[in-house]
């Protein structure tokens, strides 16, 4: 219960909106369902493992963007000097990130032999769980 209780003050320390911080809470829980469930079929089969590092991946990619978007917004409603900055170097940082993303992607699936469809399923975990967290909390 503890480890909850540290992730959850982790994310609460670099995101401040509380709709933000339940989807990311809820793909850390997801995400952890879907490792025990992969440490269980690794010896039959690691399709289930490819869906984790490919959610990983997105997952990355979304807490940073989360970030960055919370401090670019902050920034701009206190009108800061570093306004101007802050977009460019989010474009390079954003580009970076989706690169060495899409080669891991690559890579996984030529050198590595990864399941495509189990990347595909992946990937699409975290954004997944933005209309599923709506839905169940009544807002759609």
């Amino acid at each position: 219960m503890n480890i909850f209780l540290s992730v959850r003050d982790c994310i609460k320390k670099h995101i401040t909106n509380p709709a933000i911080q339940k989807i990311i809470f809820f793909d850390i829980l997801l995400l952890s369902l879907i490792f025990l469930v992969s440490l269980c079929t690794l010896p039959q089969s690691t399709f289930f493992l490819w869906i984790f590092l490919g959610g990983i991946l997105t997952f990355w990619n979304f807490f940073f963007v989360a970030i960055f978007i919370q401090k670019y917004f902050n920034s701009k409603l206190l009108g800061t000097k570093s306004d101007k900055i802050l977009p460019f170097g989010q474009v390079l940082i954003s580009n970076l990130r989706l690169f060495i993303t899409g080669f891991l992607l690559y890579i996984s699936l030529t050198h590595w032999n990864a399941h495509p469809i189990a990347l595909l399923i992946g990937v699409s975990i975290p954004v997944a769980t933005i209309p599923i967290l709506l839905i169940c909390n009544k807002k759609i």
